[in-house]
This record gives C-alpha cells, sequence and structure tokens, in this order.
C-alpha cells in the first residue's frame, strides 16, 4: 500500500485532484545532463582513478585525422575531456606525462561527490548546543544566503536550532538547539542576464499568437536581502531584519515565457497587468541628475554601480500621490524635484518599497509553474528557480523565467521548453479547481503574499494564454 499525505503545493493538491495522472503515467525518466562541466569533471577525475586516460594519438574505426577524437581516448559523447582533463592536471589531481593523465590526488574522489547537490562548494552546519561542538550536516552554498543566515530557524532530524553565526569564508554555520513557536522566511532579489539563446530545432525561440519562448543559458544573480520570523499556526509576521551577505551568481540554463506586445496592451487596458508608470517628460534627464550627485553609489548601503546594471532611483514621497495626468496638468515637475530623489541599489530599493513585494498576476503565473514543474520533470520544486520581470531587458515584455539551480544546468529548463502547453493548461486547471477566494499555497501562492485580487488576475492572465 501507497500512502500519499498531500501538502498545500499546487503539486500535492493537482495530484490528489487528478488520481488518473498519477495512475497513467510512464516510469520518470530522469533528467541529467552528461556534458554539464561540474559533472564532466567529476566523472573524469573518477575514471582516472580507476584507469588512466591515454592520449597518445590513435584512430578508432570510422574516425579520420580530422576527427575530433583522432588523438586519444574519449568519454562518452563530450568532445572536450582533453581539455577538462589538463585543467584537472593544473590542478594537481592529475599527473600528465607522455599522452596519459593519471590519478594523484588524495582519496577517492567518488566519496567527496554530493548525490544531494551539484554545487562543488558546501557550508558545513555546527551544533555548539552540546559540550563539544558536532557536524550535523552541510548545504551547497547557494542555498544558505536564504536557509542558513544568522537568525535562520533551521530544522534537521525533527529538531529545530537557530543560526548564531555564519562565516561565509570558512564555509561554517554554527547553530544552537531551541525551542521556538515561529519559523523565518527569507526574501531575495532575483535578476536574469541572457547569455545565450539554444536551437531547440531551427530556431532559438518560438513565437506564438499570444507569447514569446525561449530557452538557453543565463547569468542568475541573487542577493538576499531580509528575513521575516512568523508565528506558527496564525501566520503572523513578529519581525523584520535584514540580511548581510554577497551577492550569488549562478551560471545556468533557463527557459523563459513572454507575453506579445498585443497581449500585454489588452492585459494592461484589461487591469490584469499594471500599466507603466509615466514619470513625466524630464525623468530620464532628472535620474541622471539624481545618480550623478549621490556619485553612482546607493544611499543607503554605499553599494557602488555594477557593469550593465545602473542603480534606482526612488520618489522619497510616492510619486502617484501627486496626482500627474499626462497633457493635463505638469505635477509631475513637482514630483520629480531632485529633493524628492534618492539613489538606492536594487537590494535597498526592494526594502524601501516593500509594497512592491505584493505579488501580480505574472507573479501567481510564476509560483503555478515552478510547483507544478515536477509534474513532468523528476526533480522537486526546490530544483528550479524562478524570475518575474515586468519588462525583461533582452525582449522588453513581461517575462517568466524558469532556470535550473544547478551550475551549468541539468536538462530541466530544456524539457520545460517542450511541456510549454501541458504546463499551462494544468496551471490553469488548478486555478479553475482551488476554492480559495484569493490565493492560497495550492494556487497562486499563500494569501499573505499574494496582492488583492491575485488569484483572478492570474486566472485571467492564463485564460488569456491559453485561450479556453
Amino acid at each position: 500500500v501507497a500512502v500519499l499525505v498531500a501538502s498545500a503545493l499546487p503539486l500535492d493538491q493537482y495530484l490528489i485532484s487528478h488520481p488518473r495522472y498519477f495512475f497513467g503515467q510512464p516510469v520518470e525518466r530522469a533528467l541529467l545532463d552528461p556534458d554539464n562541466l561540474a559533472v564532466l569533471a567529476n566523472h573524469l577525475a573518477c575514471a582516472a582513478f580507476e584507469l588512466p586516460f591515454d592520449f597518445a594519438p590513435r584512430l578508432r574505426s570510422g574516425q579520420t585525422q580530422d576527427s575530433p577524437f583522432g588523438a586519444g581516448e574519449c568519454f562518452g559523447s563530450a568532445d572536450n575531456a582533453a581539455a577538462v582533463l589538463d585543467v584537472l592536471a593544473s590542478e594537481d589531481v592529475l599527473h600528465r606525462s607522455a599522452g596519459r593523465y593519471t590519478w594523484i590526488g588524495e582519496g577517492y574522489p567518488a566519496g567527496t561527490i554530493s548525490l544531494r547537490s551539484g554545487a562543488p562548494d558546501s557550508v558545513v552546519i555546527q551544533e555548539v548546543s552540546a559540550s563539544t561542538p558536532q557536524v550535523i550536516g552541510q548545504m551547497d552554498r547557494p542555498s544558505v544566503p536564504v536557509l542558513l543566515h544568522e537568525g535562520a530557524v533551521y530544522l534537521h532530524g525533527g529538531d529545530i536550532y537557530v543560526v548564531e553565526s555564519l562565516d561565509w569564508e570558512q564555509g561554517l554555520a554554527r547553530v544552537r538547539a531551541a525551542e521556538l513557536d515561529y519559523y523565518t522566511r527569507a526574501s531575495s532579489v532575483t535578476d536574469v542576464r541572457v547569455l545565450e539563446e539554444y536551437s531547440p530545432g531551427h530556431e532559438g525561440r518560438e513565437t506564438g499568437e499570444h507569447t514569446v519562448r525561449g530557452y538557453g543559458e543565463v547569468m542568475v544573480t541573487t542577493h538576499a536581502t531580509d528575513y521575516r520570523k512568523i508565528k506558527r499556526y496564525t501566520h503572523e509576521t513578529l519581525a523584520w531584519a535584514p540580511i548581510d551577505l554577497p551577492e550569488q551568481e549562478l551560471r545556468t540554463v533557463g527557459y523563459w515565457l513572454a507575453l506579445s506586445e498585443e497581449l500585454t496592451t489588452q492585459l494592461q487596458e484589461a487591469g490584469v497587468l499594471p500599466t507603466p508608470t509615466d514619470y513625466g517628460p524630464n525623468w530620464s534627464a532628472q535620474r541622471d541628475a539624481a545618480r550623478a550627485r549621490d556619485g553612482y553609489i546607493c544611499r543607503h548601503c554605499g553599494a557602488s554601480e555594477r557593469e550593465g546594471r545602473q542603480h534606482d532611483v526612488h520618489h522619497v514621497k510616492p510619486f502617484r500621490t501627486f496626482g500627474y495626468v499626462p497633457g493635463v496638468n505638469d505635477f509631475y515637475d513637482l514630483a520629480n524635484r531632485l529633493e524628492n530623489l534618492i539613489t538606492l541599489c536594487p537590494t535597498c530599493h526592494r526594502r524601501v518599497e516593500r509594497a512592491r513585494g505584493a505579488r501580480g498576476s505574472l507573479s501567481g503565473l510564476a509560483y503555478l509553474l515552478r510547483n507544478l514543474a515536477p509534474l513532468h520533470l523528476m526533480c522537486s520544486p526546490g530544483d528550479l528557480g524562478s524570475a518575474v520581470e515586468a519588462r525583461a531587458p533582452e525582449t522588453g515584455l513581461p517575462t517568466v523565467t524558469l532556470y535550473d539551480r544547478v551550475p551549468g544546468g541539468v536538462g530541466l529548463s530544456a524539457r520545460l521548453y517542450e511541456l510549454y502547453a501541458e504546463l499551462l493548461d494544468a496551471a490553469l486547471d488548478v486555478v479553475r479547481r482551488c476554492p480559495c477566494a484569493d490565493g492560497c499555497p495550492g494556487c497562486v501562492g499563500p494569501v499573505g503574499d499574494a496582492g488583492p485580487g491575485t488569484k483572478a488576475l492570474t486566472f485571467r492572465l492564463l485564460e488569456a494564454i491559453v485561450e479556453k
């Protein structure tokens, strides 16, 4: 007998309400990219431990002198095995001599490879409650800023711990056992930049009547900004505190879904998407003047602008309160005075405009897609990251991006590109069936995280895309 105790997440709720889907599916197919550099380097090290690689010139059957594998052994379909072996040799893991690569590293390489994470770096978790500190676990470094920051509540083996300190450079988190009636939830800012579009067939992207979608290599920059202490059962916010940790960069593979210009205009007119704010004809000049006055640094944290990303300029008194109407008055002049503008980095801007965290239809769609993706992928929702952009730099369109939370990607996003229609159908079905009034963990997200009307707006957005 197999028993499924369903959680409140969309994935479990979908399976509970669609038992035929669950029992009618074939055995899952694991997605793994053997040419992922992190995976390939580990595999080559393990292979060299078993038997040296021989790169003495020789030809295999059917190969010519111009063949990429014409000089020595290959490893699966990887055409860059020699280059990776050279890197391992430069790090004194292998020894190269007369065209042979021999293992000279310490220990057993397969024993150092984590089966839980693709990230090579990790942070050790040390309990300091007992008289003698002891290691109780470890966590991949990309997950640490939102799960293991100072003050975070950490669960391990059914016990509750609170993080007392985090030594980022040394990779050590010290935790202490505690009896708490609250949990913590961190917030972060994520920027996605497309580096290269991959071609699934003959084109790098596919344009439909209502959407533009594609997948390819992306650079994901994530910065944990703050966390909340939330009381159990009542889920009320007890306190808020900032997180001071460096940005995390992840070069991986992502899948993006953008709304077409025509659909975006229609949804803005219908109130499903927010309309762009017209800050008046002098906004560009005043924005540049404010950044120049502030020396192009954040007025809150002192961070300088990084290449390719200008700081934001924030209205101290909200722009909308001035009542500017294009063509009717010139109240923008008052709103855009330099005294009412300050330069903020994206992280500090989010902290100041916490109301921006109120989620709309695009965020509701991203929540659904990320949580329903494991219906078709052999992964958990935590294996995927998501980002929402009201106007993506590459397309200028409202965009939802899902990406592999593994350096180099493991094939999840490429598969999502193929499952475009099925995933949207499932998302629409979940929102339609869910009995909640305005959002819950089983559809577009918890009510406390969602803005007013998020569920209805997400439903209208999905209907417009799917055309049901």
